[in-house]
């Protein structure tokens, strides 16, 4: 699998999680379905707009490990059975901040990635606690602030970032390079980012 950044991942207007990511060139790259109503986190990859190709899946390690975010470790594989790595929250601390390590497919580091503006969740998760109006105007917050977060290698170095654009229910986000790399670990990226994503607009 090799990308051509940026790529935009969109949220349709569904009652189901369901996502689409395209590249630079707005060709589709995935299209990605939640499973719901379910313990354990399930989601499917395809690779055409049909849902008829299925190239991944990623399931919560786990009973109940999809309720219990803060450390749950989300699996990814190919339909093979061939793992890809897994997004693993780094515990306790994943309640307040965004914090996770993507890990290959030995269970090895790859990356690791962090909320650049952690506060903010905080405090749009005071206003939502306003009785009656908290909602609206977290609404409101959630439009005018948009987070960003930092994928970092284990040399320590930035070498991606996620960027929320300005849109009502968090439908669209980015995905930039910042440095030039191989293209060897763009499978493994891609899905864990598909993960954060989908962690963290659930988390608001």
């Amino acid at each position: 699998m090799s990308l051509a950044f940026p790529l935009t991942l969109e949220f349709k207007f569904s009652l189901f999680t369901e996502l689409r990511v395209t590249d630079a060139r707005g060709q589709l790259v995935a299209v990605v379905k939640e499973k719901t109503f379910s313990v354990r986190d399930e989601v499917r990859i395809y690779r055409d707009e049909q849902k008829q190709v299925q190239t991944h899946r990623m399931k919560a390690k786990g009973f109940l490990a999809g309720a219990l975010d803060w450390k749950a470790s989300r699996l990814i594989e190919r339909m093979d059975g061939t793992p890809v790595g897994a997004l693993q929250a780094q515990g306790m601390r994943t309640l307040w901040a965004a914090g996770y390590d993507l890990l290959g497919p030995n269970g090895e580091p790859r990356f690791a990635i962090r909320d650049d503006h952690p506060w903010l969740g905080l405090i749009e998760g005071a206003l939502d606690a306003i009785p009656f109006v908290g909602d609206f105007i977290a609404m409101g917050f959630d439009y005018l602030v948009n987070p960003t977060y930092t994928v970092t290698d284990t040399g320590g170095q930035a070498a991606y970032r996620v960027h929320k654009k300005r849109s009502f229910m968090a439908r669209r986000f980015t995905v930039e390079e910042l440095q030039p790399r191989t293209g060897q670990d763009d499978e493994l990226v891609l899905l864990g980012l598909i993960q954060l994503i989908l962690r963290e607009r659930e988390r608001g």
